[in-house]
């Protein structure tokens, strides 16, 4: 590849003339690229020999996003492309073994593919029936890489589906895969005003169950003689009718246990705020509702008691015991609001309280003794170096020196923004 003249330290500004600026991108892309390839081979020998335990984390995407300051989307793409194109070594003998796609893997160590070709070739060979060989792999592999050169994303995956037509002229029958595991995908995104937008799909058999259950809620609505006065249009009916079906579900006693208690709506607010119909109100996982909203709730609820301090920190609930009750753990969600371990984004469905003094010691079950944690850091804090205490309130984590050799406090500020 010619060099631009100006160097990548130069002006961009005293190019001139299309061929220097051709040769200029060029030299840019392909440096940011094999900069990018350089990463993901230190992100895969970070996950081989799975670093991001040592510094706290469940997995090396989580690492990713604390250490590098990625996005959940990007700390997952990166490992997943490290994976796929980086070779590593055999841990026993040191041998160097060959990437998953080793073709793509050489092209991507070139500075010749895009991440979006990158993706794109993962995707289309990941979705090769498990019956296409080896040798049919890396034809469709070499075949796609060959092809980058000329063709965008788009294009590539438009190549992948006459790939795969040419190695799988019969497709896969439903039988074979789909039956014995159906795929069932539901994404749910709350938004700032408190609104639940979801995307996804089903299996035959689910989605004919769903159906079923909606269509006799989803009824448009008559009057008393019959007549049909429903302005309602189908996609309104479909969402009305999938919230009755939520409440029924939500009254059932067939439902899981969640936190020592079936699952329903939870809200937390003061009396005043309940009275005076003042201020906003904070339900699962920190969704504001209006007071409007909290008040026609309250008519038909359990109502759990907190005191709060002038900082409105949940400061006691209930007698002490060994086991947390239901009480505590509102008063605990109310204060932490998810796991409270530094860097942690899990939601409170995620969490189990733990005793900060342990209860074998003398620790008493009390709101300044007990801290929400999630799994992962659970097991951390009890078989790991780092340590936790309350300090005001708020609980604090003390990191081992191998992590901050001057181990200063650290605290979750990030449920504070939910």
């Amino acid at each position: 590849m010619t060099t631009p003249s100006f160097q990548l330290a130069g002006d961009p500004s005293l190019l001139s003339g299309k061929e220097e600026f051709a040769a200029a991108l060029r030299y840019a892309e392909q440096a940011v690229r094999t900069a990018k390839a350089a990463l993901l081979a230190v992100v895969k020998a970070a996950d081989d020999q799975t670093i991001a335990t040592k510094f706290g984390h469940a997995d090396t995407a989580a690492f990713l996003e604390d250490f590098l300051k990625f996005s959940p989307t990007e700390a997952s793409r990166c490992v997943q492309r490290a994976r796929t194109f980086c070779g590593s070594r055999a841990l026993a003998t040191g041998e160097k073994l060959a990437p998953q796609l080793e073709y793509a893997g050489e092209a991507m160590r070139r500075g010749e593919l895009a991440d979006s070709q990158l993706d794109a070739i993962r995707t289309i060979i990941s979705k090769l029936p498990r019956r296409i060989g080896i040798q049919e792999r890396r034809f469709a592999e070499k075949t796609l890489v060959d092809a980058a050169s000329q063709l965008r994303a788009r294009e590539l995956h438009q190549l992948g589906n006459r790939v795969h037509g040419h190695l799988d002229p019969d497709g896969t029958q439903p039988s074979e895969e789909e039956n014995a595991t159906p795929r069932r995908e539901l994404y749910l995104r709350t938004g700032t005003d408190g609104r639940l937008a979801f995307r996804g799909s089903f299996d035959a058999e689910t989605g004919s169950l769903m159906q079923e259950i909606l269509s006799p809620l989803a009824k448009p609505r008559t009057d008393d003689k019959g007549k049909t006065k429903d302005r309602r249009s189908t996609a309104e009916r479909n969402g009305d009718a999938l919230a009755d079906a939520l409440n029924l579900i939500a009254d059932s006693e067939k439902l899981p246990i969640q936190g020592r208690e079936r699952p329903h709506l939870t809200i937390t607010l003061s009396w005043d705020m309940l009275r005076d119909k003042l201020g906003q109100v904070r339900a699962y996982e920190n969704t504001v509702l209006s007071p409007e909203a909290a008040r026609r709730l309250a008519c038909d609820c359990d109502i759990t008691p907190l005191v709060l301090g002038t900082q409105s920190e949940a400061l006691d609930v209930g007698r002490t015991e060994r086991l947390v009750t239901d009480e505590l753990r509102k008063a605990l969600i109310a204060r932490d609001r998810g796991c409270a371990m530094i860097g942690c984004t899990r939601p409170v469905r995620w969490t189990r309280a733990h005793h900060v003094r342990h209860w074998a010691d003398g620790g008493e079950t009390s709101i300044d003794n007990c801290v929400l944690l999630c799994e992962f850091h659970h097991r951390q804090i009890h078989h790991g170096d780092w340590q936790v205490r309350i300090v005001d309130g708020v609980p604090e984590f003390i990191p081992p020196q191998y992590v901050d050799f001057e181990q200063k406090p650290l605290r979750n500020t990030y449920h504070l923004f939910n």
